[in-house]
């Protein structure tokens, strides 16, 4: 004979429910839709609730008893209930021991969850106040991370930009120049011309060029191109190692 299955009244552990929900499942279509929304009542924990119910009832609409005002303050009725606690054990254990038998024990135990639900209730109702200190130390504490970091990053930046004064500091003034570089600007047209004039150099004529030198100056134009892609890429190598660096020392 088979064994009886077990059924567990608890639902199945979250992995069950994310292994449906892949990417592929998602993008065709086919993952489990989300439950509807429950409209009327729903059973928990063995009690019927309605929707429309507020977060922490009324004790009248449960069927108990007010033991204090509507307008009271918390603080003290929790101790005035907690000094009531006190004192119906107390006579609660005097009733055992002189007549355990007696009516009186089973009225003393009522009183006493009446006064165990009435302390409960009056706790619940400082959870709004709770979630509200929740939420605000909560955002203090991702405020107070934000403003680190963002003083972490500022301090690598001051170190940076010291770093890199540093460097231009130690760079002698007499650089050479690169090889064919020429004057930018019109003094430089200017100076070619005078030299020109007063004996200098002969300048060259501008004579159209041939379709093979046009080639020529496009393959030199693209090595040009090429040559400035890997000097930027060699650029970037140095900025990554400058990065590397910094967070080495920090």
């Amino acid at each position: 004979m088979t064994e009886p299955q077990q059924v567990s009244a608890l639902p199945p552990p979250p992995m069950q429910y994310i292994k449906e929900y892949t990417d592929e499942n998602v993008r065709k279509g086919i993952a489990p839709k989300p439950p509807p929304p429950i409209r009327d009542s729903y059973l928990m924990f063995g009690n019927q609730f309605q929707c429309d119910d507020l977060i922490i009832r009324p004790l009248e609409s449960q069927g108990i008893e007010r033991l204090h005002p509507m307008q009271f303050d918390h603080k003290r009725e929790l101790k005035k209930l907690n000094m009531s606690i006190l004192v119906n054990f107390l006579d609660l254990l005097d009733i055992l021991i002189k007549s355990p038998g007696s009516i009186k024990r089973e009225e003393k135990l009522e009183d006493l969850k009446l006064l165990f639900v009435h302390m409960h209730h009056l706790i619940n109702e400082y959870r709004p106040h709770q979630a509200r200190e929740t939420l605000r130390v909560m955002m203090e504490v991702q405020k107070r991370q934000r403003l680190e970091t963002a003083e972490r990053f500022q301090k690598h930046l001051e170190r940076v930009v010291e770093m890199i004064q540093n460097c231009l500091a130690s760079l002698p003034d007499d650089l050479p120049q690169s090889e064919g570089s020429a004057p930018v600007g019109d003094g430089a047209g200017a100076s070619g011309s005078v030299a020109g004039d007063m004996g200098g150099p002969p300048r060259l004529k501008c004579e159209p060029m041939d379709v093979e030198e046009a080639g020529g100056s496009c393959m030199g134009d693209q090595m040009d191109k090429t040559a400035g892609v890997s000097k930027k890429d060699k650029e970037w190598d140095k900025d990554a190692a400058m990065c590397s660096i910094i967070d080495e020392m920090t």
